[in-house]
Formats: C-alpha cells, structure tokens, sequence
C-alpha cells in the first residue's frame, strides 16, 4: 500500500493544518457553498491576505481538505494492514477486516464524511486541476491495489473464489459501503422502514454479504 507520508507532510505547518481543520468543520457545518473565505480566515485567526497565500481560491482550498483528510484515513490504516498480525491472516480475513475499516470510517469521521456528500456534486462543476485530480485518485486507488493484493493472496490460499470479476466486486461494495457511510452522517433517513437498522448493521451485513459472496468453499 503507497505510504501517504509525503503527500501529508505538505500541509503540516501550524497554520496550514489549521485552516484545513477549521475548513472541515465550517464545511460539514453550513455546507461548501455557503462558507467565505472571509469566513474561514476569521475562524483560523488569520488575514484573509494570508489565506490566499496558502490557497490560491475557494476550490483549491476545498479540493486540498478533500485530499487531506483521505490522506489521514489512509496513513491510519497502514499500520494496520502492514502488521504481522494483519497478515497471518487468511486472505478472506484480511478482506473482511479491510472493508470493516468503513464502520471506523462512519464511526470516527462525521464531519469529513458530510463534507464528502457535497464534494462529489462541487467537483463535477468546479472540476479540479491536474495535480491535484491525480493526487485524489491516486489516494483512492491505493485502497483498490491493497484489495487486489489481497485477493491475489486469496487465490494461492484458496480462501477466495477465482470464478468471478474481482475489480467489479471491489469497485462495487467499496462504492456501496461509502455511500452508506455518507448517507448515515449526513441525515436521518425520511423514510421509516430505512430506519429500522442502524448504519452499523446495514454496514456490517453488507460486509457479511460481500465475504460470503467471495470466499471459497472447501
């Protein structure tokens, strides 16, 4: 899994960090939109002046709290899928453990996960530059080479299937498990019978789901 420590490293001044934290928490509280620069200077105790020397606008600013709070999330799990007691796990353990990292998620990140219901729909129509797309994405697709290590390892210890598309399966409960995550922070659901299980379980038994989809019978 690609070590995140250098792509963190840049933002760790006292005032950068500051603003970003600050950021996020103004961001998850009102909404990207309605967040002022003037707003955010105010907040981190600084000059507006001295914010756009950071941050060139709005969008960069939002687009870097994007990347730096994945980065965080990322250089958390490291540690933990890198261990020796991570891998003397079989790989279908390693598989549940991996995507059981998103109850964590919905569990210690509220704020960042409501900043994330909006950033999606802001990125499609301020789009990002460059860098900092590539950046984004490649944070995002660090998680997907460490589900396909895994499942590479599943298929020489024979406890997952080799007859299906693993990058389909990957892409398609990592996506589902995010939105759950996001949708479970940012509101109630309005509709009664969705409120019957708590976003934990509804995570959790699409985890159960997704592991007996994919491992092998012996």
């Amino acid at each position: 899994m690609d070590n995140f420590s250098t792509t963190l490293e840049k933002y760790k001044t006292k005032n950068i960090e500051n603003i970003l934290k600050t950021s996020l928490t103004l961001f998850s509280q009102k909404g990207i939109q309605k967040v002022s620069f003037n707003e955010i200077a105010g907040k981190s105790n600084i000059g507006v002046a001295s914010l756009y020397r950071y941050f060139k606008n709005k969008k960069t600013l939002i687009c870097e709290c994007a990347i730096y709070n994945l980065s965080k999330l990322i250089e958390e799990i490291n540690p933990k899928v890198t261990s020796i007691q991570f891998l003397d796990k079989t790989a279908i353990e390693e598989l549940e453990e991996l995507f059981s990292y998103y109850i964590s998620l919905f569990n210690e990140n509220t704020a960042f996960l409501k900043f994330l219901s909006e950033f999606d729909t802001y990125i499609n129509f301020n789009k990002m530059d460059k860098e900092v797309e590539d950046t984004y994405n490649k944070l995002y697709k660090s998680l997907y080479i460490l589900a396909k290590r895994i499942y590479r390892k599943g298929l020489s210890d024979n406890s997952i299937r080799d007859d299906f598309d693993f990058d389909k399966f990957y892409y398609s409960i990592s996506s589902s498990l995010f939105q759950t995550c996001i949708k479970g922070a940012v509101t109630p659901s309005i509709i009664p019978l969705d409120n019957l299980i708590s976003t934990q379980e509804k995570l959790q038994t699409q985890i159960n789901m997704a592991i007996y989809y994919c491992k092998k019978e012996l």
